[in-house]
Formats: C-alpha cells, sequence, structure tokens
C-alpha cells in the first residue's frame, strides 16, 4: 500500500505541475500581445510627430506663397494709385493696400509661431526615435524571451503529462476509481498532512486519524472534504 500512496503523491504533485505550467502558458500570450501593442503605440506616437512637423513646414510653405501673393497684389495696386483721378478712388487704394499689408503682417507673425512650434517638435524628434528604438529593441528582445519560455513550458508540460499518465497507470483500479471521482469535484485530488492539518481544507485531524495516516497500509480520506490524505515523514 505504501507503494500506491506514494504513485497518488507522485500523480498530484505531477497534475500540479501540468496545472500550473498551463496558467502560465495562458498568461504570456497575453503579456506577448500587451508588449506588441505598446511598440505600436509608441511608434504610432513618433510618426505622429514627424507627421505634424512635415505639416507645419508645409504649412509655412503656404504661407510664404500667400505673402508673395498678397505682395504683388499691393505692387499692382500701388502701379494703379498713379492713374486714379479722384481722391476717393486714391483713399480706397490706399485702405485696400494697408489692409493687404496688415493682412501680411498677421501671416508672418503667425509664419513665426509656426517655426517656433516646428523647432520645438523637431528637437524632441531625434531624442523620441533613440528612446523609441531603444524601447523596441528591449521590448522585442523580452518578447523573443518569452516565446522562448512558451516552449520550455511546453516541453515541462508535456513531460508533466506524461510522467502523470505512466504514474496513473500504475494505480490499482479501484484507487484510481477513487482518485478520479475526487478529482471531479475538487481542485486537487490529494493532499499532504503538514501540523496535523488536511492542506485542502485546513481542517484539524484527531490523533487517532493522524496515527492511522502514518501507517500507511490504507487510502484514508479526509472526514471534512473527502480528499485523499496521504502522510509523509519531513525529512522525505
Amino acid at each position: 500500500m505504501e507503494i500506491v500512496l506514494d504513485l497518488l503523491v507522485e500523480i498530484q504533485r505531477f497534475d500540479d505541475e501540468v496545472q500550473s505550467t498551463a496558467a502560465k502558458l495562458s498568461q504570456i500570450p497575453q503579456e506577448i500581445a500587451k508588449l506588441e501593442r505598446h511598440i505600436t503605440e509608441r511608434d504610432e506616437n513618433f510618426k505622429t510627430s514627424e507627421h505634424k512637423a512635415q505639416d507645419l513646414k508645409k504649412t509655412y510653405k503656404l504661407k510664404e506663397f500667400e505673402i508673395t501673393d498678397t505682395e504683388e497684389k499691393i505692387g499692382k495696386l500701388n502701379t494703379q494709385t498713379f492713374a486714379v483721378k479722384t481722391n476717393e478712388e486714391y483713399r480706397a487704394l490706399l485702405n485696400e493696400i494697408e489692409f493687404l499689408r496688415k493682412h501680411n503682417r498677421e501671416t508672418e507673425d503667425e509664419m513665426i509661431r509656426i517655426l517656433e512650434e516646428e523647432e520645438k517638435i523637431i528637437g524632441t524628434i531625434d531624442q523620441s526615435r533613440a528612446e523609441t528604438s531603444e524601447y523596441v529593441t528591449r521590448t522585442q528582445a523580452r518578447i523573443a524571451e518569452l516565446r522562448k519560455e512558451i516552449e520550455s513550458l511546453q516541453e515541462q508540460q508535456n513531460a508533466a503529462k506524461s510522467n502523470l499518465e505512466n504514474s496513473y497507470a500504475k494505480l490499482p483500479g479501484d484507487v484510481r476509481e477513487l482518485y478520479d471521482r475526487i478529482a471531479k469535484v475538487r481542485e486537487r485530488a490529494v493532499c499532504l498532512i503538514t501540523d496535523n492539518t488536511c492542506t485542502g481544507c485546513y481542517a484539524n485531524l484527531t490523533h487517532q486519524f493522524l496515527n492511522e495516516l502514518k501507517k500507511r497500509n490504507k487510502v484514508l480520506l479526509c472526514d471534512n472534504c473527502g480528499r485523499i490524505l496521504v502522510f509523509v515523514d519531513s525529512e522525505e
């Protein structure tokens, strides 16, 4: 019977390993997806800054063309002032010329603001490029590590499953049925004893029951949770 009890402990240990690796394997893809999402966000933020700098440069060029066009209009109006015949026409031309000049001054002020904003963005782009590149490199390395960890965990899980099946096959039929029945309703079917306590439900065991467990001559169940209890020497 001691062999059967040791098999039960072994089976539970392998089953725990299968479950723990499964839990880790379910979490790692989520972590990888999160890291990949962060890479995309960093790259998009950097590209947004680049596009904004390019848009500002285009806007500045358009303002330059606008000023040039307005200056040409002012030149034509100045020429027309020599041909007017009345003071009223002359004043109208001067007012229009002044309006256009004011517009150009406002446009120039706006161009200065555009240049300042562009310089500010360009000043951060180089730093952002370096930081983004470093972050992407570091994060991709972490993703590679996680993918290797998946492979390692899958190998570990497969080995645990194989060991579990081998040990399970060695159980006597009646003990196997008992184990299966408990495993269907309990997360762990086999529990060791720690400090006179069932490690499944933490119920205290009587001295008489504990002495029976120590004999290791039959399969005993916890009176409280129904799990298989096995006494193992603390040194083991």
